[in-house]
């Protein structure tokens, strides 16, 4: 059984910081209800779009149930609060001070469940000085200094592939709640939580941020940049444009290197870092004369840390997903079967999913709104006067697709 099994999430987020860490405590077998506007927000817009559906908004939804609420009305916040002491959790990734203002803050949410624990992911945490300003994790690896990393010889910074601040900060907001929950005994007070995305990208540079706080130095000035481009921990361009990614830093594995590009030759240069630069433009001249299909063939096998720069098509490809147990697909009603990449939890961890647990969805949540309070009548009536709505459901298999 998942470790989270029992534990029920009231997920207000909005924004993928938010999403991600609904997601992964969903992966680990918590029941999350996700509260939504009427309204489609950022998520829902943002490409791709298929027969009008954004893959992006539907990569973070497994398993998780889903209510339209509207909040800005009385009848909306009252729902919310009789829902509230059936749960454990809850999630939200507004600005500071939106909850409050919406009358569903944490010193509300308590006094109705006191053992409930508040998640709160804001751009620079509740208590800063800025906690007042918008932004997204662009804004937050520049602030951090992380995007200045990203370039070469002051070139202009590139934007990193993965947005950084919302993963870091996504994972970060599950693990405080794991803790929590362990933390949290039987009839004990729960309590708020503070997690801040620029906090959760500055952690991501604790290794070099250590060197700068310690020399007053940047990476550049004090040499000490990580990771560095060596001629032993390099990437370089093939006969064909395709890219080889060496990372042979141990001594034993940068000779089996030499070896294979029958440059033995070279092992001994690596010692001299004056001729770094030479170093590496021999290597990239040998490297320019094969193809990578025949560089791949030629050091598989080697265990000397060589690998092959492939497109994230060639990675599913190859990689063992379905043994791994990395992959569920989502049945989505217009878009029909939805891949989606798991948290890598060990499997012993993960929520067994199946196609009984989107076709109980509607009726547990519907049985979460009578242990609430409400009578059939009553949900009807909320959702006559659009105060709430009831989504199509969708079903989650476990087939992963390859």
């Amino acid at each position: 059984m998942p470790p989270l099994s029992g534990i029920k999430v009231l997920d207000f987020t909005h924004l993928l910081p938010g999403e991600l860490c609904a997601a992964a405590l969903s992966d680990m077998g918590a029941d999350v209800l996700r509260i939504e506007s009427h309204i489609p927000g950022l998520a829902h817009k943002l490409p791709p779009i298929v027969e009008g559906e954004s893959l992006f908004y539907w990569s973070m939804q497994r398993d998780k149930s889903r209510l339209k609420v509207d909040l800005k009305t009385t009848e909306g916040v009252e729902l919310i609060k009789r829902i509230v002491p059936e749960c454990d959790v809850v999630i939200e990734n507004f600005r500071t001070g939106v909850m409050d203002r919406l009358g569903l803050g944490y010193e509300t949410m308590s006094a109705l469940n006191p053992s409930i624990i508040f998640l709160s992911i804001t751009g620079h945490g509740a208590d800063s000085d800025r906690k007042d300003t918008p932004v997204h994790d662009l804004n937050l690896v520049a602030e951090t200094g992380l995007l200045s990393l990203n370039s070469r010889d002051n070139e202009r910074p590139v934007i990193p592939a993965i947005p950084v601040s919302d993963y870091m900060s996504g994972l970060l907001g599950a693990l405080s709640i794991v803790a929590s929950l362990y933390e949290r005994k039987p009839g004990e007070k729960g309590k708020a939580l503070d997690i801040s995305m620029l906090d959760a990208t500055l952690s991501s540079l604790n290794v070099l941020g250590s060197m700068v706080l310690y020399t007053g130095k940047t990476p550049a000035e004090g040499g000490f940049a990580y990771p560095k481009e060596f001629p032993n921990y390099n990437v370089y361009e093939c006969q064909d444009g395709r890219f080889l990614a060496v990372a042979c830093l141990e001594r034993p594995f940068w000779q089996t290197f030499c070896r294979i590009i029958e440059r033995p030759d070279l092992e001994p240069v690596i010692a001299d870092l004056s001729r770094e630069t030479e170093l590496k433009e021999t290597i990239a001249d040998v490297i320019k004369h094969k193809n990578l299909s025949e560089w791949t063939r030629l050091f598989e096998g080697s265990k000397c840390c060589v690998s092959p720069v492939n497109t994230i098509n060639e990675a599913f490809e190859s990689y063992p997903l379905k043994e791994r147990g990395m992959v569920a697909n989502l049945i989505h009603p217009v878009l029909g079967n939805i891949p989606q990449i798991l948290f890598p939890v060990d499997k012993q961890l993960r929520k067994v999913r199946s196609p009984e647990n989107g076709d109980n969805r509607l009726t547990e949540l519907l049985s979460l709104l009578n242990k609430a309070g409400y009578t059939n009548a009553e949900i009807d009536k909320l959702i006559d006067e659009k105060i709430i709505s009831l989504p199509g459901e969708i079903k989650t298999s476990s087939t992963p697709t390859r």
